[in-house]
């Protein structure tokens, strides 16, 4: 209990002296990110809370790889709750958000089984045979480079911070 209150401590001053976090999202089983594990670098503009903090991609494959239609290839995360995409109003960044509700929109919003359909019209397509077959395609397309670069290499070059976690979920 003692380590994870002084490990939470060191979190939340690293935050405040920084205003930056690093974060690691594994991709969930089931989808074509299984296993993967997809390092953000989270960065608090002085205008936090009132706008959104500010999120990017580094797992990228040096800036070959879109993972997703919500992700782009040079790191731009897209999503409502970061004011980056124009969603619902409810949808959208307020002075009460946080951070919890970014990193879980990414996992359950972008790390989804069938990515295809994030990409904005396609999903009239889902449950017709020709986007049952585009979204198969985009996710036999994103396995290996998941494998590259969200598995492999994260083994061969893992950022310190996240050294023994990633080699627990890569290897278990």
């Amino acid at each position: 209990m003692a380590f994870t209150v002084i490990f939470i401590l060191i979190i939340l001053l690293l935050i405040i002296i920084t205003h930056a976090l690093q974060v690691l999202i594994t991709g969930p089983s089931e989808t074509p990110y299984a296993c993967g594990c997809f390092e953000f670098d989270v960065f608090f503009p002085p205008e936090y809370p009132q706008k959104p903090m500010l999120v990017n991609l580094r797992t990228t494959g040096g800036g070959t790889v879109r993972f997703n239609p919500n992700l782009y290839h040079n790191g731009k995360v897209c999503l409502s709750v970061l004011n980056t995409w124009p969603g619902q109003p409810e949808e959208q960044w307020t002075p009460r958000s946080t951070l919890l509700q970014v990193l879980v929109s990414i996992q359950s919003l972008i790390l989804v089984a069938e990515p295809w359909f994030n990409e904005p019209g396609y999903e009239r397509t889902r449950g017709t045979p020709e986007g049952d077959a585009a979204s198969s395609g985009y996710n036999e397309s994103l396995r290996p480079a998941t494998a590259r670069w969200a598995i492999v290499e994260q083994l061969r070059n893992p950022a310190p911070c996240f050294v023994d976690v990633i080699r627990f979920v890569t290897v278990s």
